[in-house]
């Protein structure tokens, strides 16, 4: 079942991001097997005053909230981010794969018993761990890995009594760095090899895509070339694709062509053209399922009085009956933009 659906009918937590005026910079960080250089990572970001500035919005924003988790970019940089937040008289110890077992099964049990209020670690909380009770987690761990991105957010979504949501403050810029949690799929396996490896999620499916492709390999959609940016700040905050805020944007014309693949069933480009900006849609009259019943829908919507076609070639007939909206809503996540909804003339 997709995130976003097990959040609404409340099978996990809802996580709600706080945008935070700290930012980790990693300009300068290299890349090897499709991953920020571990080492230069935590030269780049484990700076006293940047840390500081991190700690104080974590303190400012987690009062009321009594489970924090905090994802550091290295061990020496998780004891200092642990030091910082006790000098705000919060308690706080660190986990990393150094701590003996004995000492890291007592500082779990007591943050899961609520007698520790919070936890910095370097990279052994993503996985097979289990706290409830978190409602706080501060990314201060840049990754450009998808996987370990929708884990550490993971983390917040358990469901727990007393527990209405899970506050992300991410300091890395990973929700501008890979979008939504929702429209992700951290299972996906990520590209290797050295220097950094660029993906887009397919609006129709989900699949993570190599950011070179013209075509879901999930389902055959054709991506639009790179759209100029909607809501930048709202689609770099989002946690889940719902949360990011859609634009109006007047429409002044409308384009519909002939999209063919060889061995795949031909598709309706539709382009909108709003100003010096481009946002497209492609229908799928001649496909089965989902994809049909989409397409459908969307010309029921423009041309109630006609049969919706069969083919491409049909639609193209009649393209001249459809109604043009007046302005269309777009959304962008990740890499490119959705078309929520269109308004026309009443």
């Amino acid at each position: 079942m997709p995130v976003l659906e097990m959040i609404q009918q409340g099978y996990l937590c809802p996580v709600v991001p706080k945008q935070t005026s700290t930012q980790l910079d990693v300009g300068g960080v290299g890349t090897r097997g499709g991953e920020f250089i571990a080492k230069d990572l935590e030269a780049a970001v484990d700076r006293d005053e940047v840390t500081r500035g991190a700690v104080a919005e974590i303190v400012q924003h987690g009062e009321g909230r009594g489970s924090w988790l905090v994802f550091c970019s290295g061990v020496a940089h998780a004891r200092h981010v642990r030091d910082a937040i006790r000098e705000h008289g919060i308690s706080a110890e660190t986990v990393t794969g150094d701590t003996p077992g004995p000492e890291r099964d007592g500082i779990l049990a007591a943050f899961k018993a609520g007698r520790l209020r919070c936890v910095t670690n370097a990279n052994v909380l993503t996985t097979g761990f289990d706290a409830p009770g978190t409602d706080l987690i501060a990314l201060l761990r840049p990754t450009k890995s998808v996987g370990l991105y929708v884990q550490m957010v993971g983390r917040g979504t358990r469901l727990a009594e007393g527990k209405d949501n899970c506050l992300v403050l991410d300091f890395a810029g990973n929700t501008a760095r890979h979008g939504p949690i929702d429209t992700v799929d951290g299972r996906k396996k990520e590209a290797a090899g050295d220097g950094e490896a660029p993906t887009k999620v397919c609006p129709e499916c989900q699949t993570i895509n190599q950011a070179s492709v013209r075509r879901c390999v999930g389902c055959d959609h054709e991506f639009p070339p790179p759209p100029l940016q909607v809501s930048a700040e709202a689609a770099a905050n989002a946690l889940l694709s719902t949360q990011v805020q859609p634009t109006w944007c007047d429409v002044t014309g409308v384009r519909y062509m002939l999209h063919e693949k060889p061995g795949k069933p031909a598709s309706l480009r539709v382009t909108y053209e709003c100003g010096l900006a481009r946002h497209s849609e492609w229908l799928c009259f001649e496909h089965t399922g989902f994809p049909r019943e989409k397409a459908v829908t969307w010309w029921r919507s423009r041309a109630p009085h006609l049969p919706a076609p069969s083919t491409v070639g049909e639609a193209l007939q009649h393209h001249e009956a459809l109604r043009q909206p007046r302005a269309i809503q777009v959304r962008s996540v990740g890499q490119y933009t959705e078309i929520v909804s269109a308004r026309f003339e009443q």
